[in-house]
């Protein structure tokens, strides 16, 4: 066992028609999500805007505050004499995604729309949710791995194709593991919450009207019986997540329970953004067969 474990991150990269298929829709779903802040983006994005600014440590010059300066240029206060700087990174990340999406120069357009979208993300964080986060950090590994398929990079004459190989292969499984990492610690955390514990949870968030629809008011905000059963259900679902995840007989119909878990999230809560994020993120456990399936169901080519 032990032996193959270097085998698993030197081998060609045997995930790239996945990667390519989860980057594509990350894509797309950043760009609508993108065009539907387009109309308010002065009020998140601009350095007078709704969210204010973060501050900027003037007792240190740039190049001192690393990697914090780089992510942070919209807070400086530079922008306050210069608004049209918050445009340039919202023009800018569409732009980028555009460019992502048609496999220009991809390698650059990965780093720049990662660069771009954490500065935005950051600038507006007190508007949005875990769903910013998590893309940024999903961006961010997505800068590491080749968009080339497994039988390109194997032809292709590099100078280190052995070093791509490995950070295809690690960055890969750092995503997989990232994700598992986020349901353990949000499951831990809810069961130091004894409305988790007593299986009221539900019940009390759809009565915070912030946090719920009508929907979810209907079915949870009276029934403490069908509450406690929902908020078990959470609690079993995220603590199992990422154990269950690896079993290929039971991954299928596991995933399936995420994925109305996340939709009752997102339309249930209103917190969209990281309920269908989440969803989009269990692509990358499917097996190749269902990715392949997955391409042919949805082909546009097909289509026409």
């Amino acid at each position: 066992m032990l032996k193959r474990i270097p085998e698993i991150f030197l081998r060609p990269f045997p995930y790239g028609e996945k990667i390519e298929l989860f980057r594509k829709v990350l894509y797309v779903f950043l760009l609508i999500n993108a065009l539907t802040l387009l109309p308010i983006s002065h009020e998140l994005f601009s350095y007078d805007g709704i969210v204010g600014a973060q501050g900027w440590n003037t007792k240190y010059p740039w190049y001192q505050q690393g990697s914090k300066a780089l992510l942070n240029i919209l807070n400086h206060p530079i922008n306050s004499g210069y608004p049209w700087i918050a445009y340039v990174f919202v023009y800018g990340q569409i732009a980028l995604i555009v460019s992502g999406l048609l496999n220009f120069l991809p390698r650059l357009t990965a780093v720049l729309l990662y660069f771009v979208t954490a500065n935005l993300f950051i600038k507006g964080y007190l508007m949005f949710t875990g769903g910013e986060a998590l893309i940024s950090i999903l961006l961010f590994y997505l800068m590491f791995i080749s968009n080339s398929s497994r039988k390109q990079v194997e032809n292709r004459v590099t100078v280190f194709p052995e070093f791509q190989n490995v950070l295809n292969n690690t960055f890969y499984w750092v995503i997989l593991i990232q994700i598992c990492v986020l349901y353990f610690f949000s499951d831990l955390y809810k069961l130091m919450d004894p409305y988790w514990l007593n299986g009221e949870a539900l019940m009390h968030i759809s009565k915070v009207e912030a946090f719920s629809g009508p929907a979810m008011r209907a079915i949870f905000a009276d029934n403490p019986t069908i509450s406690m059963f929902g908020t078990y259900i959470v609690l079993l679902y995220q603590g199992l997540f990422p154990l269950l995840v690896w079993f290929k007989r039971i991954k299928i119909p596991f995933l399936a329970i995420g994925v109305l878990l996340h939709v009752g999230i997102a339309i249930g809560m209103g917190i969209f953004t990281f309920g269908v994020l989440m969803i989009l993120t269990y692509l990358l456990f499917l097996d190749q067969r269902h990715i392949q399936w997955l391409k042919k169901r949805f082909s546009l080519k097909k289509r026409t």
